[in-house]
C-alpha cells in the first residue's frame, strides 16, 4: 500500500500481510485512515527495507513519485512496467529460497544470482532478451546504492552477458521491391496464419502507396502511417519536408523533443503527386488510411503482415519484412550523407546506425573513390 499524506507530503508505504484481495483492501483503508488522523506517526527506516518494498520503492521512483525532488526520474509507462517485471521474476526465484518479508537486498548473494541466471537461460535464451533483463536489475540495485544510499553491493554488476550476434542488416534492391509492388496486385491477399486455419485478407487499396512511403521516407512504423498532407512543410529555400512527431524519444519521457523533418526528394514528390498532393496539400488528411478505417495499431500490424505475405508471394526467400525498407532507405542515405545521416534517423551516434541499419557492402562515396586509386598509377 503506498499513500502520500496530503497535509505533509510524504510518501507512506506499507507491506500488507492479507494475501486475500478483499482483506488487503480493508487493510490499506484502514492504513490510510491511520494515517490521515496522525495515528501512524512512525515512517519507514528505508535502510531496513527488504526485497518487496525495495521494489515499491524502485517502482514509485521509476514513476517520479519520489520523496527526492532533484531526483525525479522520467520514464516512460512501458519501459517502467518492463523493469518491474524483470525485477519481479528475480524476486520470484529468490522466493524459493527465502522468506522476502525478511530478506533485505544486501542479503542476495552469488549463489541466488547464479541460481536466477541459470533459470534466466532457459526462460529467455534469446541474448538480447536475456542481457536486457540482468541489466534491469543492475539498475534497481543502482537505485538502492546511489538513490537510497544502501551500503550494499550490486551483485549484479559483473555478470557475463550473452553475446549479441549483428545482423546483416539486408537492404531490397529495385528489382526486389518491384516485385514486390507486382505481387500486391497480381497475387491472393488471404494470409493463413492461424492455427485454426483462419485466412486473414491483408490488401487495401492504399497499400502499395504505404510500401512506397516506407521506402522513401524512411520513418518508423506510426510516424510514417500517421502523415498527414497538412505535414508537409516548406523550408526557407524552398526544399519541402515531412514534418512529424519524434515518437520514439518522445516515450523514452523526454520533454521538449524537437520535431523531425525528411526532405521530399524527387522520387517522393512524384509518388505524392500520383497521390494527389495538388488537391490535398494542407489538409489534415492522413496520406494512408484516409477515412481512419483502422486504430494506428492495428494499422502498423496489418502493413507488416501485408508486407511480409506479398513479399513470399512474390517469390523472395530473403527473409525482409517491413523494417527493412527503412533500413534500405537509410543505407541509400549514408551513400549520399555519410555520418551525416543520424540528423534524418534520429539516433544518437552512428555506432547503432552501422550496427543495425546500414548495409557494409554499399560504399559511400569517399570508398568509391578508393577504389579507383592505382598503386604506382
Amino acid at each position: 500500500m503506498c499513500f502520500i499524506d496530503r497535509v505533509t507530503g510524504k510518501h507512506r508505504s506499507k507491506l500488507l500481510k492479507s494475501k486475500v484481495y478483499a482483506d488487503a483492501v480493508v487493510e490499506g483503508i484502514e492504513f490510510r485512515r491511520r494515517i490521515e488522523n496522525g495515528l501512524e506517526e512512525t515512517v519507514p527506516d528505508r535502510l531496513k527495507m527488504n526485497i518487496a518494498e525495495a521494489l515499491v520503492y524502485f517502482d514509485q521512483y521509476l514513476k517520479g513519485d519520489t520523496q527526492y525532488a532533484h531526483l525525479k526520474k522520467e520514464v516512460s509507462d512501458k519501459h517502467r512496467k518492463e523493469l518491474i517485471k524483470y525485477c519481479t521474476l528475480f524476486a520470484k526465484s529468490l522466493k524459493n529460497n527465502h522468506n522476502l518479508r525478511k530478506m533485505k537486498p544486501g542479503d542476495v548473494r552469488n549463489n541466488d544470482v547464479s541460481i536466477f541466471y541459470r533459470q534466466l537461460e532457459i526462460k529467455y535464451p534469446h541474448p538480447k532478451t536475456f542481457n536486457k533483463v540482468l541489466t534491469s536489475i543492475t539498475s534497481f540495485y543502482k537505485f538502492l546504492i546511489e538513490i537510497e544510499e544502501l551500503d550494499i553491493k550490486n551483485p549484479f554488476k559483473n555478470c557475463i552477458r550473452k553475446q549479441v550476434i549483428k545482423g546483416d542488416n539486408l537492404i531490397l534492391t529495385k528489382d526486389e521491391f518491384e516485385k514486390i509492388i507486382a505481387a500486391v496486385e497480381s497475387k491472393s491477399s488471404f494470409q493463413q496464419t492461424r492455427t485454426n486455419g483462419r485466412r486473414d485478407y491483408v490488401y487495401a487499396t492504399w497499400m502499395v502507396n504505404a510500401f512506397k512511403l516506407f521506402l522513401l521516407i524512411g520513418g518508423r512504423r506510426e510516424e510514417v502511417l500517421s502523415l498527414k498532407w497538412s505535414d508537409i512543410i516548406q523550408g526557407n529555400n524552398g526544399v519541402l519536408f515531412f514534418q512529424f512527431k519524434n515518437l520514439k524519444v518522445e516515450r523514452l519521457g523526454s520533454k521538449n523533443v524537437s520535431k523531425k523533418l525528411s526532405p521530399i526528394n524527387a522520387d517522393l514528390m512524384t509518388l505524392l503527386k500520383e497521390m494527389g498532393y495538388d488537391q490535398m496539400k494542407g489538409k489534415n488528411v492522413k496520406l494512408i488510411d484516409p477515412e481512419n478505417t483502422y486504430k494506428i495499431n492495428t494499422i502498423m500490424e496489418k502493413v507488416s503482415r501485408s508486407f511480409t505475405h506479398f513479399r513470399k508471394a512474390a517469390g523472395i526467400e530473403t527473409p525482409f519484412t517491413l523494417k527493412h525498407l527503412r533500413k534500405t532507405y537509410l543505407t541509400w542515405v549514408f551513400h549520399t550523407m555519410g555520418s551525416d545521416t543520424r540528423l534524418l534517423s534520429s539516433h544518437t551516434s552512428m555506432k547503432v546506425l552501422e550496427n543495425h541499419y546500414i548495409n557494409p557492402l554499399l560504399l559511400n562515396i569517399e570508398e568509391e573513390k578508393l577504389i579507383k586509386v592505382k598503386v604506382f598509377g
